[in-house]
């Protein structure tokens, strides 16, 4: 199968989910179009932006944006990375048959305004590393993987060694460090209406430290946790995992 990518400003791309039956952009993309004085300019607007539209609306268009919406098995992505966490990085995908639909949106104006959204159309087994490769490039942590619990994070020390950190203060310590990024990915068997969380996803986080690299971090529970090293290849291997589980989980709630 040939790769097909299209680029669409964040309102063309609105428009076309109007025409799909949507009436809101999948997490994690979002779009505010510019504040305009009077509904007759803003009419205009949407008027310029349907005739761009209709030049690139075609049958394949519209069987990429069905895989997007209606798919098998969606991933969600986002995060923030940069020396103040202020540059979004927003992906999402669907899945159906050994075929997948990527969206990655552009960085915007501001954080919260989106820039283009870039469709590719590629094979299934592909998407996987598309996905990583998307992803801010950063070196893999040097830190060894460790299990923790949630609560010792915010836990008061009462007594300190002079020379040495307990654990619990080498956690704190470990965590408290500026982050440069910070991010989930979440996979989630079938597809949804709407940006609520559907709560049956299989996800993990990545966080960044400038002094030292990449990190995933594993919930266990509401409280246990494990950290991990992050290097791309382990990502990848992360991802690929919790692919095959949300198929799994598909596989088992179908009729």
């Amino acid at each position: 199968m040939n790769e097909s990518r299209w680029q669409l400003d964040g309102y063309d791309f609105t428009l076309a989910l109007e025409a799909m039956g949507r009436d809101r952009l999948p997490y994690p993309l979002e779009y505010r179009p510019p504040r305009m004085a009077h509904d007759d300019d803003f009419q205009r607007y949407r008027q310029q932006c349907a005739r761009r539209l209709r030049t690139v609306f075609d049958e394949r268009l519209y069987r990429a944006l069905t895989v997007l919406l209606e798919p098998e098995l969606r991933v969600e992505i986002y995060g923030v990375h940069g020396s103040q966490q202020t540059t979004a990085v927003g992906m999402h995908a669907g899945v159906a048959g050994r075929v997948a639909v990527l969206a990655t949106q552009l960085p915007g104006r501001a954080r919260k305004s989106g820039g283009d959204i870039v469709l590719t159309q590629l094979r299934a087994d592909q998407l996987a590393p598309r996905l990583v490769a998307g992803l801010p490039q950063v070196a893999s942590g040097r830190h060894e993987p460790l299990r923790a619990r949630r609560g010792d994070l915010n836990a008061p020390v009462y007594s300190r060694h002079p020379t040495q950190l307990s654990p619990v203060e080498d956690l704190q310590r470990f965590f408290r460090r500026p982050r440069t990024g910070t991010g989930e990915i979440t996979v989630y068997p079938g597809y949804t209406v709407d940006t609520r969380p559907t709560g049956d996803g299989y996800a993990f986080l990545w966080l960044d430290y400038s002094d030292d690299g990449r990190y995933l971090l594993h919930n266990h529970n509401t409280d246990d946790f494990t950290l991990t090293p992050g290097p791309p290849d382990e990502i990848l291997r992360q991802l690929r995992s919790r692919m095959e589980a949300a198929h799994q989980a598909r596989t088992r709630t179908r009729p």
